[in-house]
């Protein structure tokens, strides 16, 4: 089969959809039944960027300069920036579809894969990954912008698709519903976890947590982008409502960029580390985030929607307890393993941090399950999946 896969999303750096992105476009060469794979972005033929994901394995050397905010590349801080401007949205939103269905159009033998959510009008059979359907069930989370350009895009891109692809089965029922589509039109592929998630020891965490004041099973931890979708302001009510001793002793521990309408959860995070049991890390390189994950006493994601949570997974994978919501596809992901809670019960947020920080039985537990969750989520196998649904679109 010959592939053509949008690539716009993969920008430095890369998290998400991105990922997503990336993985299937650095794996889909390798796999079987894969004869050419081209690359699609704002219209043009690309090359893929070249990108050292891998990490460094030796992180005796990380200093606390290692926690710097990373610099966005200058293709992904303009296209942010632009994307929030009407006119240009408008305009873009109508010219790259012409010059993405032009170029797809000159193939004759090939199937089109969107990781995206946009597929152009064009000849090829095609794919297209809705990964979460926020922007219909939570708009007030998005700019206006986005909405606009989402809401004229998503329908034609879904009519047009051969086949639809989730990363949940949650996800899957939700499109299902939302576009009624029959079950042989939607498939769900779970995403994978990278294998720097593991297990580290605290002799390997230690030198680098000391270094930002953190000790080995001292804090709790979240990552992701800071922004409403992540429910932080009802984690921070629920965090400072905990006994003090317990704050004290297990501080909590944020990562990640500023996002849309963060103002105020900026406000709060400030409010609690002048008060001593929270620390602000900005958006920080990937390569740390195992030794981050792996050093902490709980992952905590009470998200108020996910398409899928990789979080979580990963979080799994390295060998922590993971608190996390019990609504949209995280509790699929967790398969059982993670204390769930109500996101929208501040209490009942409080009440899973105290069990989950202080009840050994049932970390012990959600550790040993958690491993075994995370086990049965790889890239390896989310691509392989995405070769078995281009073979479904190949043969009708």
């Amino acid at each position: 089969m010959n592939i053509v896969l949008s690539i716009e999303a993969i920008n430095q750096p890369l998290a998400g959809i991105g990922r997503y992105a990336w993985e299937l476009a650095t794996r889909l060469p390798a796999q079987a039944n894969i004869d050419s794979v081209r690359y699609l972005s704002d219209g043009f033929w690309r090359t893929l960027p070249d990108y050292d994901l891998s990490g460094s394995r030796d992180y005796s050397a990380l200093s606390l300069k290692s926690f710097e905010p990373v610099r966005f590349s200058y293709k992904a801080k303009l296209r942010q920036q632009l994307g929030r401007m009407r006119f240009f949205s408008q305009w873009y939103g109508k010219l790259m579809p012409v010059l993405a269905g032009q170029r797809l159009n000159s193939l004759s033998n090939a199937i089109f894969h969107s990781p995206n959510y946009f597929v152009p009008k064009c000849n090829l059979p095609s794919l297209v990954t809705l990964h979460d359907l926020s922007i219909y069930r939570y708009p007030q989370w998005h700019p206006k912008t986005r909405i606009e350009r989402a809401l004229a895009s998503i329908p034609q891109s879904v009519e047009r698709a051969n086949l639809v692809l989730t990363d949940s089965l949650a996800t899957r029922l939700e499109v299902m519903e939302h576009f009624k589509l029959g079950p042989e039109k939607v498939v769900a592929i779970p995403l994978g976890v990278d294998d720097l998630f593991h297990p580290y020891s605290a002799e390997e965490t230690a030198p680098v947590l000391q270094q930002i004041g953190l000790q080995p099973n001292g804090y709790s931890f979240f990552v992701s982008t800071i922004e409403p979708r992540k429910n932080l302001g009802n984690l921070l009510a629920a965090y400072r409502a905990l006994p003090e001793d317990i704050r004290q002793r297990w501080p909590l521990v944020l990562a990640g960029g500023a996002g849309w309408q963060s103002d105020d959860i900026h406000d709060e995070i400030a409010k609690g580390q002048s008060e001593g049991w929270l620390k602000y890390l900005g958006f920080i390189d990937q390569h740390w985030l195992p030794l981050l994950y792996a050093g902490c006493r709980l992952f905590t994601y009470p998200s108020w929607y996910e398409g899928f949570g990789l979080p979580i997974a990963e979080a799994m994978a390295s060998g922590v307890p993971v608190l996390t919501s019990n609504c949209s596809s995280m509790p699929e992901v967790a398969g059982g393993a993670a204390m769930l809670v109500e996101p929208g019960d501040v209490d009942s947020i409080r009440e899973g941090l105290q069990k989950a920080l202080q009840d050994e039985e049932w970390r012990a537990t959600a550790i040993a399950r958690g491993l075994q969750r995370a086990a049965e989520l790889s890239w390896e196998a989310c691509v392989h999946n995405t070769v078995a649904a281009y073979r479904m679109v190949q043969t009708g």
